[in-house]
């Protein structure tokens, strides 16, 4: 058999071959024409689609519009008012610059596209089919411009066959909307399928007012505003809380510079901001949008412009989990009655405002449970405070703290507990697991991270990438405990650990440290296996269930509360108390009425 000659493709073939990356399915034409939409300064947009969108898109703006003579080029490929010169590209601000879209969209469907510019005495309209020019004459319309796909990839029935259901590709549809959205409350957005309004929103005063149309009350109810800065690093948005979580991480979302993307080192570096705090295996919800220097982020990665690349990805990660971690740590409310029980609702609530810089460490030993006072021990199932103790601990305090004082201990389980809004009910294992875990962490921050020399050095087979991930961080993982050898053969000697994981596998830990550094330029590794030991030992120290506690160990663990980071969940993830204010009982009982 003979070797096949180099000849060039069909110009429609080669066409149709590269619409392929931007073209994945309907909603990503809906994407491409929406941000043209918004660079042209459009303050509505209308998406109207039939059938999921697999019939037809139409997608209509009040912008710029296009001028008649550029009509014919704007579905050329790599036509574009977007940049100039390859210098652009450093610094690439709209949401479009590629000059794929149009053409790409063309290629594989039925196109017409109607336009009117300020200046125009009337629209002009331009027909394609499968990328071929069919009619392009004057036409009604108003300024703005109107995109209409039909019969997708009528031409490449490959492709057809690979698309999903109506309701599915519906749903994608509907994502892609409400992603851009969020992400420009000065415009408003209607989304219509099959003469049904599927989404409405109309300009907001406010990014905030949005995401809450968006996401819904209970995510506005439940997060916090997050505004950090590290030299030319923003990031600005709003974070759920803790225990307001997804079974899937299909409500995270995040923007660079404005531009909705994909990237593993930010879904990681927020992942880390959330360590510690969140149940496992669930996902938080976000939106937060990352400002910085369009020269520190190429977006020119990809075209569907999803993916990115940054110059110094190590500084925006680190930026991303200690800023969020931060946040997290000390997130609450000085006024907990804001949080309801809704029987219906299966998201824990809002945890306290908690300051590490009024934190006492316990006189006696970590984790013991002895660390609570206990005079006038009780062994009846429930334990009483009478209303003249409440009053003289207000007088002398000058007002009802945070968690209220302790009234009474339910089946050995919960400490009931009245502040000024109402009632606190609290998960007494849950909570004084969070205290010990915290206290335990800094009794190891304290002494910094001591290192045990092994007897025996453990020898590991490693690869090429491996080894030399080894002998460049040598100095960083010697930090954090984790002293190596790197010998020519590829062979990593471990002569030293972190004293608190020299039982567990070595080999293992190692090999997860190394492929962490080698994807993220950073490592957590170490201490989270460390927290994790120490999230073990709390929970075994914790006061258990069916222990009864006086008045006063209870209003001891509330206090302690009080100035624990993260006291709104335990070590787990799971909440730690819940609040129901006078009003809630109030219309429970319906009193007033």
């Amino acid at each position: 058999m003979t070797a096949s000659r180099i000849h060039r493709l069909d110009e429609r073939v080669a066409n149709q071959i590269a619409a392929g990356e931007v073209v994945e399915r309907p909603a990503s034409i809906v994407k491409e024409l929406i941000e043209n939409s918004l660079d042209a300064n459009a303050s509505n947009i209308l998406v109207q689609v039939e059938a999921g969108a697999l019939r037809r898109i139409r997608v209509s703006d009040d912008g710029m519009g296009i001028e008649p003579d550029d009509m014919r080029l704007s579905v050329q490929r790599h036509a574009t008012s977007k940049i100039s010169s390859a210098d652009d590209l450093i610094a690439v601000s709209t949401m479009g610059f590629r000059g794929e879209a149009l053409a790409s969209i063309a290629a594989v469907s039925k196109l017409e596209i109607t336009s009117r510019t300020d200046g125009s005495d009337a629209a002009w309209s331009l027909r394609m089919d499968g990328g071929s020019e069919v009619a392009f004459e004057p036409a009604a319309g108003t300024r703005g411009t109107q995109v209409e796909v039909t019969d997708l990839f009528y031409n490449t029935p490959v492709r057809r066959k690979f698309l999903k259901r109506s309701r599915t590709e519906m749903n994608h549809v509907a994502d892609c909307v409400r992603i851009l959205a969020i992400a420009h409350p000065h415009c408003a957005f209607t989304l219509i399928n099959d003469d049904r309004v599927v989404e409405k929103m109309e300009v907001e005063d406010s990014a905030f007012e949005r995401i809450s149309r968006v996401l819904g009350t209970a995510f506005a109810d439940q997060c916090i505003e997050v505004d950090l800065r590290r030299e030319d690093l923003h990031l600005r948005g709003w974070v759920g809380l803790p225990t307001f979580t997804r079974s899937s991480a299909n409500r995270q979302y995040f923007f660079v510079n404005g531009r909705y993307v994909n990237d593993r080192l930010i879904a990681h570096g927020v992942k880390q901001g959330y360590r510690d705090v969140i149940f496992h295996g669930r996902h938080p919800v976000f939106v937060l949008n990352l400002s910085m220097s369009p020269r520190d982020v190429d977006v020119n990665v990809h075209p569907t412009k999803r993916d990115v690349r940054f110059r110094d990805a190590r500084r925006v990660h680190d930026f991303l989990m200690s800023g969020l971690y931060h946040e997290l740590s000390g997130v609450g409310t000085k006024n907990p009655a804001q949080i309801e029980i809704d029987p219906h609702q299966d998201q824990p609530a809002n945890p306290f405002q908690l300051t590490v810089d009024s934190y006492v460490e316990s006189p006696l030993p970590l984790g013991s449970p002895e660390s609570l006072p206990h005079p006038n021990r009780s062994t009846s199932g429930s334990s009483f405070t009478s209303s003249d103790d409440r009053q003289s601990a207000i007088a002398r305090q000058g007002e009802i703290p945070p968690m209220g004082y302790a009234l009474a201990q339910l089946h050995g389980a919960y400490i009931l507990a009245e502040n000024s809004e109402g009632l606190v009910i609290v998960d007494m294992h849950a909570a004084h697991e969070r205290v010990v875990y915290e206290k335990m962490k800094k009794a190891r921050d304290a002494r910094k991270l001591a290192s045990q020399r092994l007897l025996v050095p453990v020898e590991i087979s490693a690869s090429e990438s491996e080894a030399e991930t080894a002998r460049v961080a040598q100095d960083l993982l010697e930090d954090l405990g984790l002293k190596l050898d790197v010998s020519d053969s590829k062979t990593i000697s471990v002569r030293e650990v972190p004293a608190m994981l020299q039982s567990i596998d070595i080999s293992q830990l190692v090999l997860d440290v190394l492929d962490e550094l080698a994807e993220h330029g950073t490592t957590e590794t170490i201490r989270d296996r460390e927290n994790q030991l120490l999230a073990s030992f709390a929970c075994h120290d914790a006061i258990r269930f069916n222990r009864r506690l006086s008045i006063e160990e209870m209003n001891a663990l509330l206090r302690d509360m009080e100035v624990t980071e993260n006291a709104g969940q335990c070590n787990h993830g799971r909440p730690t108390y819940r609040v129901q204010s006078m009003k809630s009982l109030d219309s429970v009982f319906l009193r007033g009425r």
